[in-house]
């Protein structure tokens, strides 16, 4: 049987992986630091691969198509629009190529001191796989709306802040809550309980967030899969004119917010009067089907900057010139 490895031989295999890797420096200032021989540094980070403390990744060139981002910033005066090209990829791969673009951008974008405000979903959670390790202590990485809860724990939000508060050894805070309650009164008590009050605080200062833009078409709704609106609700949604979500609040073509009586209320999370006061919004979608969605969600002028693929770009620049300003 395989002896273990002491914790104390671990801590300092991670902590000279950690040097280098992450902090950028040589094996022979790392082996002054430890008081060790530089070939004893070479052995110890081949023993971090081994062991699997560090996972080395390649991350090939994303093709993206610079006529589209053009055309979209043009267009919509958008901040900045990546845009991948899908050519033969699958959905999966794309998932993780738009999680990469948002990642870069993010990274570019964070600073130490910053609040980071995340909601829920496959494209967030794809952006959080593709984070790069930072020493980032003072951000506060902050949950922007209510959970789902399992079995949807992966793509939850209490799972993307934990994470991203790890790759970023930043301070983690979680919105206790459900997304979506019984009722306006039954919301309203959460709200004014003082852990979730001061989260929500937290959140309604992000200087950066990460969200996803949601559909409501069955086949592509979250939050009809998840049981939070219901076939017949994405029915009512339809007759009101939405065509997509933000967090928790839906809009139509125009990129106007649809007052809902029977949602709004009973909805815990910011709103998007706070998402127009953050200080970049990073907006994640992709697919045909989500074209509606992303046109009216870049019309509602709260979004800075959109990751998605080539195919979602050119079905949302043809809907805006076959329907100016929310026409059909």
């Amino acid at each position: 049987m395989t002896e273990p490895i002491p914790l104390d031989r671990l801590q300092l295999i991670s902590e000279i992986a950690q040097r280098y890797y992450i902090d950028g420096l040589s094996q022979e200032e790392i082996a002054k630091k430890v008081d060790l021989s530089r070939p004893s540094i070479s052995r110890l980070l081949v023993e971090a691969r081994e062991l699997g403390i560090v996972d080395i990744q390649i991350n090939p060139p994303i093709p993206t198509v610079p006529d589209l981002e053009n055309g979209l910033v043009e267009m919509f005066h958008l901040k900045e629009v990546r845009v991948v090209a899908r050519k033969t990829a699958g959905d999966d791969d794309v998932w993780r190529m738009l999680g990469r673009l948002a990642a870069n951008v993010l990274d570019r974008e964070l600073q130490d001191g910053m609040v980071l405000g995340l909601a829920w979903g496959t494209m967030v959670h794809a952006v959080v796989q593709a984070l790069h390790p930072r020493r980032l202590p003072n951000v506060k990485v902050v949950q922007l709306i209510g959970g789902i809860g399992a079995p949807h724990s992966d793509i939850d939000g209490p799972e993307q802040v934990r994470r991203t508060g790890e790759i970023f050894g930043a301070q983690h805070y979680y919105l206790n809550a459900p997304m979506r309650v019984d009722n306006g009164d039954v919301a309203r008590a959460l709200r004014e309980d003082h852990t979730i009050k001061e989260v929500l605080e937290l959140a309604q200062r992000a200087d950066v967030a990460i969200v996803g833009i949601g559909s409501i078409d069955p086949k592509a709704s979250t939050h009809f899969h998840v049981g939070y609106v219901s076939y017949e609700e994405l029915r009512q949604l339809d007759k009101a004119g939405a065509v997509g979500a933000m967090i928790g609040f839906y809009f139509n073509l125009e990129g106007e917010h649809i007052p809902l009586p029977w949602l709004d209320p009973s909805v815990i999370g910011v709103s998007s009067t706070d998402l127009d006061r953050f200080g970049l919004v990073i907006g994640v979608a992709a697919g045909r089907i989500k074209v509606p969605a992303i046109l009216g969600a870049i019309r509602t002028g709260l979004l800075d900057v959109l990751v998605t693929d080539d195919v979602a770009a050119e079905g949302v620049l043809a809907l805006a010139q076959a329907a100016p300003d929310g026409a059909v």
